[in-house]
């Protein structure tokens, strides 16, 4: 079999380590807790991490690395060149893992990573014009559009995450307040939750989003109202770039995805309410379907793509 890549995962909390093949299909993967916010110590247990991977699973050599980061990235230098929630400023953790792997390195932001395996192995193979968003410990989204990634300027088009969605809300590390991300990610969830009078997880400590989503499923009213609120501000962000975009289709991904049916009323509710319905009369809004999965099938497809030059406007 070729074509396989050594896909990355950094997440705010946790790291993914994981084979992907060319057509999208993972063939082994683990998952672990992400030990440090300090930069150097990070790319080192990554490093450490994906070595045993190999070393326990020899049926398929890589022939490549990709790498999402949360934040801020240049995927030409295959920088993460900032994640406002750790601190991390320009570093290149592209040839930081190649060096120690010794492999090619792909990098980009996981929004990015993850709306191209939407377009190459998900929801989004029949369309070029989209936005993906991922929703997780933080906010990230990518604009999909005329048939490839649009990054801006400076590269750093679809910080969703930080719209203004509550005025004068918590103070967000980019230095706003308010942002969507501080109201709308996992700890937005578990702050709102706690606000509308949900009680803390059995051993004191504030209940999570994954667990509020569990105590909504069992019809606990603030774990409820905390999901409702979850798609109204979701829907309010999004009918802003949808007006201003057009796409086609909105796909939702991250962790907080998996808990779709819990804010998809309001979502609706709230997007088409703002919405220039005249101008988007068959925009569609789904979860993605790669659960869990999503940031190791982005890691693949984006060091694929980069590899071979494919959907990075910067290139053309």
């Amino acid at each position: 079999m070729n074509g396989c890549c050594l896909a990355i995962d950094i997440g705010g909390s946790k790291i993914a380590l994981g084979l992907v093949t060319r057509e999208g299909k993972i063939i082994q993967k683990k998952r672990f807790a992400r030990p440090s916010r300090d930069a150097g110590q990070l790319a080192e247990h990554i490093a450490q991490n994906a070595k045993a991977l190999l070393f326990n699973f020899t049926e398929i050599a890589p022939e490549l690395i990709g790498i999402t980061i949360p934040g801020l990235a240049d995927p030409r230098r295959g920088y993460w060149v900032e994640a406002s929630f750790s601190g991390i400023r320009d570093l290149p953790i592209a040839d930081i893992l190649s060096d120690s792997l010794r492999l090619p390195a792909y990098a980009d932001n996981d929004g990015q990573a993850c709306a191209l395996a939407e377009k190459l192995y998900g929801a989004c193979r029949d369309t070029e014009d989209f936005i993906y968003v991922t929703v997780s410990n933080g906010i990230g989204s990518a604009l999909f559009l005329n048939g490839c990634l649009y990054g801006g300027s400076l590269g750093n088009a679809g910080e969703l995450g930080h719209c203004v969605v509550v005025e004068d809300g918590r103070l967000c590390a980019c230095g706003n307040r308010g942002c969507l991300e501080m109201h709308a990610a996992g700890p937005g969830i578990a702050a709102n939750y706690a606000e509308l009078g949900g009680r803390p997880a059995l051993d004191g400590t504030p209940a999570d989003a994954a667990e509020i989503a569990a105590r909504a499923l069992a019809s606990d009213p603030p774990a409820l109202a905390a999901y409702a609120l979850e798609g109204e501000l979701l829907g309010k962000a999004l009918a802003f770039a949808c007006n201003i975009i057009n796409p086609g289709r909105v796909v939702i991904g991250g962790g907080v995805s998996l808990s779709f049916p819990l804010f998809a009323e309001t979502l609706h509710q709230a997007l088409f309410k703002r919405l220039y319905r005249s101008a988007n009369p068959h925009l569609t809004i789904l979860p993605s379907g790669h659960g869990g999965d999503g940031g190791l099938l982005g890691a693949a497809a984006a060091a694929f793509c980069l590899s071979e030059m494919r959907y990075y406007t910067f290139f053309t």
